[in-house]
């Protein structure tokens, strides 16, 4: 791995990682596109509710539908985030470059706030590289 590249992925672990200290993060990660983990993973002692072959999959169809966003950039502008609701988690999709940041909580955490907290995080990772 170039030392450029190392860079890069030691920066995102380390985005992942504070994500991850937020409170009722249950799983903060760097999805490429095509649906693969790059960096990140699961908050120490939490037990996924599906196993790896659904995550996999699920991975991949968070990725399709980030791509599928693109399509719309030049009419609404570039894509922020998106966040869904369900019964035993929520879940927050936010652009980064050419990955996709995708954020498990449990199910009363207030979205939008979070993807502000996240989005300053980002902000913060990105003038530190500079």
């Amino acid at each position: 791995m170039s030392i450029l590249k190392e860079e890069i992925h030691s920066s995102m672990q380390g985005l992942c990682d504070n994500v991850l200290e937020l409170k009722n993060v249950r799983f903060a990660g760097l999805i490429s596109n095509f649906g693969n983990l790059y960096v990140g993973g699961f908050k120490e002692g939490i037990t996924p509710y599906e196993n790896d072959e659904t995550r996999r999959s699920m991975y991949m169809k968070f990725a399709l539908e980030s791509n599928f966003r693109k399509d719309f950039d030049d009419s609404f502008g570039v894509f922020k985030y998106s966040t869904i609701q369900r019964e035993k988690v929520s879940i927050l999709t936010i652009g980064i470059c050419n990955y996709l940041l995708l954020v498990f909580v449990e199910p009363d955490v207030d979205l939008h706030a979070l993807a502000g907290r996240i989005q300053s995080m980002i902000d913060e990772n990105k003038s530190d590289s500079h």
